[in-house]
């Protein structure tokens, strides 16, 4: 990775945990898609979950750094496609499925091809590349939103399609990594069977939030509530080989719940207090902002707490970010917060995952960014199930829920609603708050037994 230009692809990597739906927001109101214009991007959502079970259940044959091109040409054919928006809408759901799959494993992809180059030729990029990088993304990011904010999408995609482009032909000199004997497996059903009911489950979730009809909405969660006790089943009935330390799966689980709660219940709770006018910039733009700053800023800010175990601090950080979303007011600092803690414990448990796996150095990261993706995926799952348990106690039409958490209309029962989603919000981090506290403890003491704290 001798390339000067190389803090692009960088920068364009990182843009995929949160541009794409930006994209896919603002532009399917403004095409006659199915769903009323959420459907490409409750497709690129789904992709963007479980793609990387897909991947996994056809076996680890070729290395990261195959894949990682291979995904880079995919998401540029992905944006590309949304070029043809246009002509027919049907163009952007292709390209929602294809960006979505490239997305859900370019950054882990990318992260791994950055420790090979430290570990085997000591490589890595300077204060330099990382300032280029951030002020790559402060350009880019804008850009591509100013244009879709414009009505000129096919020019945003197309610009998008490029920057992938570019940094396919800046990373396709990469050096074939030695990592020993590739094990040769073969196409594993569980993981391709667990890929379809979190799929499934997915949109499911997904779905609701658009649907106009009570009744297949009531089927919508029976078949929901159903796959999550297969994932269960699933989990249970698999001897999964636990490569990692069980501490990088826990907090990378608990993580990925969190920070789906936010995002997701955020989305919520400011429709039902009338203010989805402020979903971009409270929720969105806050967490992108944390993510690029982290990239930037996160070591001096471990730094400013030298007593403070780093997995420790960055945990309570993010428990206090979305602890922020019950006040309107903070809710744009509670984004920042989960953006650019979240980003950075991401970075120290990949440190973990990538020089302390039992397994193959080249696939540890997808390891660990799989069970962050199941934490997002069960969490939305229970949302979902609390506030349909809630509103048959509290005798609220399900309906009357739906169009007020989606900003299509303020039901008559509005304050009850309200009163459902603060319940609902206050049991699910209650319950992420204890598991996540109790894992910091173990984690703690088991620091204090070892003395090898992460660094």
């Amino acid at each position: 990775m001798k390339n000067k230009l190389l803090f692009f692809t960088y920068a364009v990597v990182n843009t995929t945990l949160f541009l794409p739906y930006f994209l896919y927001l603002l532009i399917g109101n403004h095409y006659p898609t199915f769903l009323n214009g959420w459907f490409p991007l409750i497709v690129f959502y789904v992709c963007n979950l479980t793609g990387t079970f897909l991947v996994r259940s056809f076996g680890k044959k070729v290395s990261t750094r195959e894949l990682l091109l291979f995904f880079l040409l995919l998401a540029s054919v992905g944006s590309f496609l949304g070029i043809l928006v246009s002509i027919n809408a049907l163009w952007l759901d292709l390209s929602a499925i294809l960006l979505g799959l490239s997305c859900s494993l370019l950054l882990p992809l990318y992260l791994t091809i950055q420790y090979h180059e430290r570990r085997l030729f000591h490589r890595s990029f300077s204060g330099k590349d990382y300032g280029f990088a951030f002020l790559t993304i402060l350009l880019f990011m804008p850009l591509i939103i100013l244009l879709v904010k414009v009505n000129l999408p096919e020019l945003a995609f197309g610009l998008y399609g490029i920057a992938f482009l570019v940094s396919f032909f800046l990373l396709r000199n990469l050096p074939h990594y030695d990592h020993g004997k590739m094990p040769n497996t073969s196409f594993d059903s569980r993981f391709f069977l667990l890929f379809l009911v979190l799929a499934g489950m997915t949109f499911a979730v997904k779905s609701l939030r658009v649907l106009a009809d009570n009744h297949f909405s009531l089927i919508l969660m029976t078949l929901l509530a159903i796959l999550l006790i297969g994932v269960f089943y699933l989990i249970q009935h698999s001897s999964f080989k636990f490569s990692l330390p069980r501490y990088v799966y826990l907090f990378s689980f608990l993580q990925g719940m969190l920070t789906n709660f936010f995002i997701l219940f955020g989305t919520f709770y400011l429709f039902s207090l009338q203010k989805g006018v402020y979903l971009y910039s409270f929720i969105y733009l806050a967490y992108g902002l944390g993510i690029i700053s982290s990239l930037f800023l996160g070591t001096k800010v471990l730094n400013l707490f030298p007593k403070v175990e780093k997995v420790t601090l960055c945990g309570i950080s993010l428990l206090v970010g979305t602890g922020l979303i019950f006040i309107p007011v903070c809710i744009p600092v509670g984004g920042f917060l989960i953006g650019f803690f979240s980003n950075l414990n991401s970075s120290l448990l990949n440190k973990v995952a990538y020089t302390k796996t039992t397994g193959l150095k080249d696939s540890s990261l997808l390891v660990k960014n799989r069970w962050g993706k199941l934490g997002s995926i069960f969490q939305q799952s229970l949302l979902f199930l609390l506030f349909i348990s809630f509103c048959h106690f509290f005798e609220i039409p399900i309906l009357s829920l739906l169009e007020t958490i989606t900003g299509k209309s303020l039901a008559p029962h509005l304050t009850s609603i309200v009163f459902v989603l603060r319940i609902t919000g206050g049991v699910i981090l209650f319950g992420i708050s204890v598991c996540y506290l109790t894992t910091l403890y173990f984690y703690e003491k088991e620091l204090k037994t070892k003395q090898a704290p992460i660094n």
